[in-house]
């Protein structure tokens, strides 16, 4: 055993983990359809929460495809958003068109949906879709989206956003 991984170690980084978990963002889950969510139903936290993981994983995939750009009209859009939990039409919702036409997104979706499924099936749940509430385009949750409509799911919950006066 590492001289450093001692019990006394072990514990208080348990101790830690634990106080850092509880910092995050309170989520319910919530079923709705066949499917079981993970939500957070505060704006300050929803807002919070994507601001952090959403814009992340958005700046990631910018330096990966920076002519990609929805991205930067996503990331610029995010931070004069406020957003509420709300149960919608899946057929509201409108992935964007010129991002569904490119065959690479395509190929990529089919086998992340594909293995999303499957995690769902085993019982994980799920995080609301991310949809802006102007022409209900889908910001994020691509993979979600396609799943739910595999499964014909009629209402999903989503964290709908306003962008507010600049």
């Amino acid at each position: 055993m590492s001289p450093w991984l001692t019990p006394k170690f072990l514990r208080k980084y348990l101790h830690v983990l634990s106080k850092v978990a509880n910092m995050f963002y309170p989520f319910e889950y919530r079923k709705l359809g066949d499917f079981t969510y993970h939500v957070i139903t505060n704006p300050n936290d929803i807002r919070a929460h994507v601001m952090k993981w959403v814009m992340l994983e958005w700046e990631s995939d910018h330096a990966q495809a920076p002519d990609e750009h929805w991205t930067v009209e996503w990331m610029n859009a995010l931070p004069h958003m406020e957003f509420a939990l709300e149960i919608v039409e899946l057929k509201d919702v409108h992935p964007r068109a010129d991002l569904m036409r490119v065959n690479q997104f395509q190929m990529e979706l089919k086998e992340r949906a594909d293995e999303r499924e499957e995690a769902i099936l085993r019982g994980i749940s799920i995080e609301p879709l991310l949809v802006n509430r102007n022409v209900f385009e889908l910001m994020d949750g691509y993979t979600r989206y396609t799943v739910l409509k595999r499964y014909n799911q009629n209402k999903i919950y989503a964290y709908v956003g306003d962008v507010l006066n600049r």
